[in-house]
């Protein structure tokens, strides 16, 4: 029996021995003290400190060889590593190879197993979510991680050799961590918020709270999400983009994010009903990008399981996010801060076929510090302009690119819209501001009034020019101005699977009525005229 195992049965006959003894204050101090003496000794054993591991990796670095049991146990220790240039014991197969051989050889099946305990260490802490950490060092990784588990299973065979101690069962609890699919167990707990089992693991294995595995464990979240229902799956959303934003005790990677963040948003496309979701596009747009204007990287990270881009789920984003640019121009830069619902009902319809657009923002809307200016502008970053002697320091103007030409809107009201053809357009949108002067030019562009019945004139000048028609059912629009003439409000609720209110009571205004009904309009009492 080794030294070791003879002091740890030592302990256990004292610790047994005091249990019955006087419950003095003086015996039960012993007791506690023997119960931590215990403990230590059934724990983890402490890490050398990293200035010393970092040297004997570098000396086994030059040499190909530790001078000692010491420091090969150092070496470890230090496998996961990272030199100052990038190196890893674990990115390069020759001394990697060469260590795990080592250790293997090793003929005392305690040095053996205080070794392995040491690899399990560098095996946690190795940075797997650093976008940083070349290829090499994760193949290796993955090489270590095989190699835990099987001798994992043979120290389990030997047991009779060497006293187990208590971390040891914890591991062997928890085997999947040494498995390809580490974490997928916990991901299922956790979305039915039982975290029992991985604290368990984490406090057992002194797994450090930056470890990948806690990283991995909110991916394992997200992937068993997107495999519910569509119904199930939304009703977990808030709450798994609020761990995306970092609002949760771990601190997630760039990378965990982006990862995170394209498998909700493409599971969001899958589903049947998917009204616009502003956090998830505001962090889609955030953490992966615009992606009309960064459709390369939006390509590379939002994926279906065939490898292929995800089409749906990019043009999703791209319509939420024009829509949402929209809304803000006509409501956040609108004048007086007065939402101009007759022109952002008009240009939403348009969104499908709005291949880009631009905000061009006067002084006051530039340097406004309030949250919706804020959030306005960080949206439009890619697509944001001066305008230039505006005039009026709080004029703003939104122009819009469909098909070959540009049409130019303005924040006052007073001011007409601008249609101009790319090819001879008096401006430019490739510099840092664009003048009022250019933007309004009757020479070279057509300039249309906002006068009654506009919506109509601008459909007969910009559709055919633009190759799009919007959807016959838009044709309420037409007469939106006919029912403002009488103040009677309404409601559009068709983007999320409601109908357009015109909210008047029959027979109250007889021209409306007859217009409404000629229009398909159908009444409901009490409430008013509706169509889908």
């Amino acid at each position: 029996m080794s030294e070791l195992n003879q002091l740890q049965s030592s302990l256990a006959r004292i610790f047994r021995e005091a249990l019955p003894a006087s419950t003095s204050w003086e015996n039960a101090k012993a007791v506690k003290k023997l119960q931590a003496i215990n403990q230590a000794l059934d724990g983890l054993s402490p890490e050398p400190p990293a200035a010393s591991i970092a040297i004997v990796v570098a000396e086994y670095r030059r040499s190909g060889s530790a001078a000692n049991y010491r420091d090969l146990k150092c070496v470890c220790y230090g496998a996961a590593l990272p030199m100052p240039d990038g190196w890893y014991v674990l990115g390069n197969e020759e001394l990697r190879d060469k260590l795990l051989a080592e250790v293997e050889q090793l003929d005392e099946t305690r040095r053996r197993f205080k070794c392995f305990q040491a690899l399990l260490s560098s095996y946690f802490a190795f940075a797997l979510y650093d976008e940083q950490t070349p290829e090499t060092a994760k193949a290796g990784w993955k090489t270590l991680r095989d190699w835990l588990a099987r001798q994992r299973t043979q120290f389990q065979h030997e047991g009779n050799k060497l006293r187990l101690p208590g971390w040891f069962a914890v591991l062997t609890e928890h085997e999947n961590l040494l498995t390809a699919t580490p974490c997928d167990r916990y991901g299922r707990e956790l979305l039915r918020g039982d975290g029992t089992s991985i604290e368990d693991a984490r406090k057992g294995l002194g797994i450090p709270s930056d470890s990948w595995v806690m990283q991995e464990v909110i991916l394992s979240q997200m992937k068993e999400a997107v495999e519910l229902r569509d119904n199930p799956f939304k009703d977990h959303l808030d709450r798994l983009l609020e761990i995306v934003q970092g609002q949760s005790s771990v601190a997630v990677s760039e990378l965990l994010k982006r990862r995170a963040t394209a498998m909700l948003v493409s599971r969001y496309a899958r589903c049947a009903g998917k009204p616009e979701q502003p956090v998830l596009r505001d962090v889609a747009v955030s953490i992966i990008g615009n992606p009309w204007l960064k459709r390369t990287a939006w390509d590379a990270s939002v994926i279906k399981s065939d490898g292929q881009p995800d089409d749906e789920a990019r043009e999703m984003v791209n319509g939420w996010l024009k829509r949402q640019l929209i809304t803000d121009f006509f409501a956040v830069l609108s004048e007086y801060g007065q939402v101009n619902q007759g022109r952002l009902r008009y240009w939403l319809r348009f969104e499908p076929a709005i291949e880009d657009l631009w905000l061009v923002l006067g002084p006051d809307a530039m340097r406004n510090m309030s949250k919706p200016y804020q959030d306005l502008r960080e949206r439009a970053k890619g697509r944001l302009l001066d305008l230039v002697n505006p005039g009026s320091s709080n004029n703003n103007a939104f122009i819009m690119r469909m098909g070959d030409h540009l049409i130019v809107e303005f924040g006052l009201t007073g001011n007409a819209c601008y249609v101009y053809s790319l090819k001879s357009a008096p401006f430019s949108l490739t510099g840092k501001g664009v003048s009022i002067g250019g933007l309004k030019n009757k020479l070279l562009g057509s300039s249309h009034s906002h006068v009654a019945g506009w919506e109509m004139a601008f459909d007969k000048a910009i559709c055919p020019r633009v190759g799009y028609q919007p959807r016959a059912i838009d044709v309420i629009y037409y007469s939106a101005w006919r029912w403002e003439m009488f103040s009677i409000p309404t409601e559009d609720s068709r983007d999320v699977g409601g109908a357009f209110w015109v909210l008047t009571q029959k027979d109250l205004h007889p021209s409306v009525d007859q217009n409404l009904d000629s229009l398909g309009f159908k009444y409901k009492e009490n409430r008013g005229w509706w169509k889908q």
